[in-house]
């Protein structure tokens, strides 16, 4: 089993040095003294397959269960775009077209003919949802 510094740890499972230790201070993680540290740092167990931090996790439910399709400006004119990525904090969000806008609003119930054609054929082309039941007028 893999062992790393609190630090190293943190890095890998992409969490916070805090996170790490109240992981293993609520036995969500494994961790041991390190033997061979003149002052007994810990070292954590690294977990097998694929850990996911709880908060992570929660994230990508949410993300999941959300629209994918935006206006891209507040008049909700032109064509709604797919979102391809998403975050806590989206100051710009990336559209599969390669659209840019700087903020996005709610598309939900646009029409199929409301949609951007190039977003529609890579979400297509990659197995994206498409969420079909929000669409009226298909």
């Amino acid at each position: 089993m893999e062992k790393l510094s609190i630090q190293d740890a943190s890095r890998r499972l992409n969490i916070s040095q805090r996170d790490v230790r109240e992981y293993i201070r609520n036995g969500e993680l494994k961790a041991e003294r390190d033997p061979d540290s003149e002052h007994g740092r810990w070292l954590v167990l690294m977990p097998e397959g694929d850990w996911q931090d709880k908060f992570k996790s929660y994230l990508d439910e949410l993300d999941a269960s959300i629209t994918r399709w935006w206006w891209t400006n507040v008049s909700k004119t032109g064509s709604v775009h797919y979102l391809e990525n998403t975050g806590i904090e989206n100051v710009e969000p990336d559209y599969l077209c390669g659209h840019r806008s700087e903020n996005l609003w709610s598309a939900v119930g646009h029409t199929a003919n409301d949609r951007c054609i190039e977003c529609l054929m890579r979400a297509t082309e990659r197995g994206l949802p498409l969420f079909e039941e929000e669409v009226s007028g298909s």
